[in-house]
């Protein structure tokens, strides 16, 4: 499984969750197996900055990395829509915990 969290920086499991999806600077790509970390990849979003657009392009991205599922604190209408038309599930959590924090929680 491949989780993937909107991030601020490249700190990886280290990094804080970003207030909002499509314009997060970074993704935090985790691959478990057997509810172990596995993997830690961090990916620029190349949406953040688009006017127009950014939700979908970025949920591509993911879907492009292999990701099953997003821990994030908000996706606007246009990301949920295409998240659901690729299969990519979605979960909410609050914007500012560290990455290593709420894989824990969620592996619980």
């Amino acid at each position: 499984m491949k989780i993937a969290v909107p991030t601020n920086t490249y700190k990886g499991l280290s990094d804080t969750v970003a207030y909002t999806f499509s314009r997060a600077p970074t993704f935090t790509i985790v691959t478990l197996s057997d509810d172990q970390v596995k993997d830690v990849k961090v990916i620029e979003n190349n949406a953040a900055d688009m006017s127009q657009g950014a939700g979908p392009l970025a949920a591509r991205t993911l879907k492009e990395n292999g990701v099953n599922l997003i821990l994030s604190s908000d996706i606007g209408p246009g990301a949920s829509n295409i998240l659901e038309t690729i299969d990519i599930k979605f979960e909410r959590v609050d914007p500012g915990q560290m990455v290593k924090d709420i894989i824990k929680d969620w592996v619980k």
